[in-house]
């Protein structure tokens, strides 16, 4: 199963990779119609070829069709690929907010070449509040770079609307010893922006805690580069109706 973002474009290949290029280094693999991909641009690196897999895979438990023309939240919504796909197969009306510039400009420009209206904004993944406003938050890739975590699960617990979902995306240390602990990883593989890795345990009890039921892990990845017990995890959760 390929999980490539396709955009439909009438653009001249010339004129499209020169638009592109404006905003190399590209993160994740974006095709088009016209054969273009920003596979072939200067990349950073990580670079994921599979762009919407971590979507992909809460599809199988949160209800989008059933949720044609609701309203979804992308926390950190980088380059706007999660938005503009909910947006396009599932007619969503989406918010993305980002605290980089540069990734709302880079989403407004290929939400502009699928043509589909999408809201990206500058703010917060730990206080931006909207409350009752969301059928789906999507927080990937955010809460382990936050210095107030739980902060950010209730504010998104807040904006969900009753019987609403959070798919969820983070880095957890789980020792099997002792699976209460968490982990300080302020500065590990070069990067200040990581904060906490909370652990898998801690993360369900604490989403029930605050009002979540069915809380259920769909993807779990070891992250040796990150040291032993390191692990990336997918999950979903559903907001009591």
């Amino acid at each position: 199963m390929s999980f490539v973002l396709e955009l439909h474009t009438k653009l001249p290949k010339k004129e499209l990779l020169e638009r592109l290029k404006q905003h190399e280094p590209w993160g994740h693999r974006i095709d088009f119609t016209n054969g273009v991909t920003t596979a072939d641009l200067a990349r950073r690196t990580p670079f994921s070829e599979n762009t919407l897999q971590k979507l992909f895979t809460v599809a199988e438990r949160i209800p989008f069709a059933n949720l044609r023309g609701g309203t979804l939240l992308d926390v950190g919504c980088n380059s706007g690929y999660n938005s503009i796909h909910a947006a396009s197969r599932y007619g969503m009306n989406v918010t993305g907010i980002d605290v980089t510039q540069r990734h709302l400009d880079v989403s407004s420009f290929l939400a502009e070449i699928a043509s589909v209206q999408c809201e990206f904004l500058i703010d917060s993944a730990e206080t931006f509040s909207r409350p009752g406003e969301y059928n789906v938050v999507l927080h990937f890739g955010t809460l382990y770079h936050l210095p107030n975590p739980l902060l950010s699960l209730q504010t998104t617990l807040a904006n969900l609307k009753p019987g609403g979902w959070l798919a969820l995306e983070t880095q957890t240390y789980d020792n099997p010893d002792n699976p209460e602990l968490c982990h300080y990883i302020h500065g590990y593989n070069n990067d200040k922006t990581n904060f906490w890795a909370i652990s898998e345990h801690v993360l369900t009890k604490y989403l029930e805690f605050i009002g979540f039921i069915k809380v259920e892990t769909l993807m779990r990845v070891a992250v040796p580069v990150f040291g032993e017990h390191m692990n990336r995890v997918v999950m979903v959760a559903k907001k009591r109706g």
